[in-house]
């Protein structure tokens, strides 16, 4: 029997190592964290209320990984209609774009010129067609420049941190839903679930129905690590992978230290998510480096789902020194998610509304997408999701001085009184999105080329296949890379041929 070791115990990993203990494999899970989940965990505040690493509601394409959440979750899984909006120029817009929507919601001008546009675009990609290079190209040649300059340029740049000019045209295609307007106008027109159109939202689906446990997001997390425990697996919180052992370029081990939780009560941090070479303290100033002596576990497969740089720094000179630079050049976008616990049993009209002149740029209600029971039943729960740079002053503040700056924000909006905020807490994760700048994609063809090498190791999630991809889709490559494991077959049979855009592991 092989022993597998899961490197990250985020929801991908998890997946992963259930499907593997459940076929009779011996499965360890090393989590630096104190607990699992990773983006995916709901963390209990100091009155039991919970947060979440942002809105991470459940939706599934993949019926197979639908079939396996509602059997988690079988004591409660509610669906509720998609009610998501943009707040902007004082108005709510519908997200995804609807065309009767847009047309209420514009003046006549705008949206004569947002259409005029948009036919433009067509009759010059059919005269003078163009490469797309850039998300700016992208969305321009999809939408028109006046929907561009309105909605998804100053949204991107004020989220990645970065111009769209810089950005790779694949971010807009993974994360922005692949419509025109004429697909918009014919969406607009249809009911329910009519409004899914074939299977190119792969990764930013027009989904319209969500799924969210009345316990929190978590739950599907924590339940995965029971049934990996109970079919005699491990699950090791606390742990930081710190090395892969190889021999004759086959796995044989995997080293790590034990170290603190990340949770920092003098600060409102209930957690942070980090590899320990960001160059971050994990708490009280504490190096990561040096919480712990070294440790080794044996093994011979790795699933891994850490981020792609991490894995060749793990791997060492065991990988190519053309791999490890490529490793680098991948960029991640940190996040602050600041939770306010407020005395109102309801605050928004939406589950999610997006802004651009706030100091956030998503913000949800937990209870809006079904988390009934996440707090008391007077109380609701409100989630801002912030993008910052590491270390600057977002990272830094505490939760009380960002609900200082964000609940007078929240007041104007009519959302809630300052007085009504019972209590305020932040999640931290140094890689919450994957940052696709221009010419990214030599990079990662170099890195799955170098991973072909790797029979024993394959990676797969949001971080370790560096695709923005929600919780369904990284449950899916999970599930994709044990039936891999179980089937025996080389990756050369499995993927060899598939590139990169379509696959689910590497």
């Amino acid at each position: 029997m092989s022993h597998t070791i899961v490197l990250g115990g985020g929801i991908c990993g998890l997946a992963a190592g259930s499907r593997l203990a459940a076929s009779g494999e011996r499965v360890t899970v090393l989590e630096a964290q104190e607990f699992v989940g990773g983006l995916a965990a709901t963390l209990r505040g100091a009155t039991g209320a919970g947060f979440d690493f942002g809105p991470h509601a459940y939706h599934a394409r993949n019926e197979r990984v639908l079939a396996l959440f509602k059997e988690l979750a079988a004591d409660g899984f509610p669906a509720r209609a998609k009610n998501v909006r943009i707040k902007f120029r004082g108005r709510f817009f519908k997200y995804p774009l609807e065309a009767l929507d847009m047309a209420r919601s514009m003046s006549p001008v705008i949206a004569l010129r947002a259409f005029m546009d948009y036919f433009a675009e067509i009759l010059r990609k059919r005269i003078a067609p163009r490469r797309l290079t850039s998300a700016e190209d992208w969305v321009v040649g999809a939408m028109g420049r006046t929907l561009y300059a309105m909605f998804f340029g100053p949204y991107t740049e004020k989220v990645w941190g970065v111009h769209p000019s810089r950005l790779a045209a694949s971010f807009a295609q993974h994360r922005i839903p692949h419509i025109s307007l004429m697909k918009v106008v014919l969406s607009s027109l249809r009911k329910g679930y009519a409004k899914r159109t074939g299977t190119e939202h792969r990764y930013a689906p027009l989904v319209i129905e969500l799924f969210y446990p009345p316990k929190g997001a978590g739950l599907i997390s924590d339940r995965l690590a029971e049934r990996i425990r109970a079919a005699g697996g491990a699950v090791h919180t606390g742990t930081l992978v710190t090395g892969i052992d190889l021999d004759e370029g086959r796995v044989s081990g995997v080293r790590f230290r034990r170290v603190i939780s990340t949770a920092d009560p003098a600060r409102g941090q209930l957690g942070m998510l980090a590899n320990g070479r960001e160059g971050v303290s994990a708490v009280n100033g504490l190096p990561w480096s040096q919480l712990g002596p070294e440790e080794r576990i044996a093994g011979d497969q790795i699933v891994n789902t850490l981020p792609l740089p991490v894995l060749f720094e793990l791997l060492g000179d065991a990988s190519r020194p053309e791999a490890r630079t490529a490793a680098q050049a991948l960029r991640f976008r940190p996040i602050s998610i600041l939770g306010l616990r407020v005395r109102r049993s309801r605050c928004l009209p939406a589950q999610s509304i997006y802004f651009q002149d706030k100091t956030f740029t998503r913000l949800s209600e937990t209870r809006n997408y079904g988390g009934t029971e996440i707090c008391g039943p007077d109380e609701t729960v409100l989630l801002c999701d912030i993008t910052c740079d590491l270390n600057g002053p977002i990272w830094n503040a505490t939760a009380d001085e960002l609900a200082r700056i964000i609940g007078p924000e929240l007041a104007a909006e009519g959302f809630l009184a300052i007085d009504e905020i019972a209590e305020a807490v932040v999640l931290r994760s140094t890689m919450g999105y994957p940052v696709y700048l221009v010419g990214y994609e030599a990079a990662i063809d170099t890195l799955m080329h170098e991973l072909g090498r790797f029979e024993d190791i394959v990676t797969g999630g949001r971080q370790g296949l560096y695709k923005y991809v929600d919780m369904d889709i990284a449950s899916e490559m999970g599930l994709a890379m044990a039936d891999h494991l179980l089937s025996g077959s080389t990756k050369a049979a499995a993927i060899g041929a598939v590139p990169y855009e379509d696959r689910v592991f590497a």
